[in-house]
């Protein structure tokens, strides 16, 4: 009940006066009370972004490889793209831990395939004479949700090839996922003999950096490489130049995949290319 005689001595018109202060009052302490002017909205970032299962880049390749399929029970390896269209068999003596080599009986197209949960990567060299192609590409196979929040550390598996050889090496990569930038290595490069994966001689290879990069909001990346440099006898392929791409996916973001390209380059204007994919798990 509002105090009337205390603030209108029984005056009618002061009475009037005197309510609507009062009224006044108690809205204005209710705004103070809440401290934000009555706006009470969830103000809450998102802790994750989700690609759905009918996102249109599940079972897509990016890159320049148009399509590839691996059937288990037959072990057939079937790849296209501009100018090729090829079937290949296992190689199992120049698989690499989880990931798994490809090629046909001549021995013209060879092949490496990473499958993770969630993400594969492809990487191709072969073709006949005037058609010698170094292909890649990596992709979703499944729905993701990728952490907006956080950092981890992937490790995992490189593959790759020149002209003449295969590469091999192991995978590590900086994730923020809270500042949305990835940058990484790839350490303890070998090169390999593409017949019959024996161990080159001119190893060891020197560490390739990968720069940082920025990650979109549909987890994908690219930047550039750094080092890597080859050194043969006394021929040092140096600079090494390239860039690299890829994606987060996995069902929790649990996975980092791409691919890299790298020009190799000699003081007297000599130039190949290296190719490769990188799987990694946290």
């Amino acid at each position: 009940m509002f105090a009337v005689s205390a603030c209108s001595n029984g005056d009618p018109e002061a009475e009037v006066i005197c309510l609507l202060e009062t009224c006044g009052g108690d809205d204005d302490d209710g705004d103070d009370d809440d401290g934000d002017g009555g706006d009470n909205e969830d103000d809450d970032e998102p802790s994750t972004i989700t690609i759905s299962a009918t996102d249109d880049s599940i079972g897509q390749l990016i890159g320049n490889i148009d399509d590839a399929n691996y059937n288990p029970a037959f072990q057939i390896f079937t790849i296209s793209a501009p100018g090729l269209d090829a079937q290949l068999n296992r190689f199992f003596t120049a698989d690499y831990n989880g990931i798994l080599a490809m090629r046909d009986p001549t021995e013209t197209h060879n092949a490496y395939l990473g499958q993770g949960i969630g993400t594969r990567v492809v990487v191709y060299s072969g073709g006949l004479a005037g058609n010698v192609q170094r292909l890649a590409a990596f992709g979703r196979t499944s729905a993701a949700e990728l952490p907006l929040t956080g950092s981890a550390e992937f490790n995992g598996d490189y593959v790759g090839f020149t002209p003449t050889r295969r590469v091999n090496g192991r995978a590590s990569l900086d994730v923020d996922f809270a500042a949305a930038t990835i940058s990484g290595s790839i350490t303890n490069r070998v090169l390999r003999l593409k017949p019959d994966n024996t161990l080159d001689a001119v190893n060891p290879l020197s560490t390739l950096d990968l720069g940082s990069a920025t990650i979109s909001n549909a987890g994908r990346f690219s930047g550039a490489t750094t080092g890597g440099e080859i050194v043969n006898g006394q021929i040092v392929w140096n600079p090494a130049t390239g860039s690299f791409a890829g994606l987060i996916g996995g069902a929790t973001g649990n996975e980092a995949v791409g691919t890299v390209s790298v020009d190799h380059t000699d003081t007297t204007g000599g130039s190949f290319q290296e190719t490769g994919g990188f799987l990694a798990t946290r």
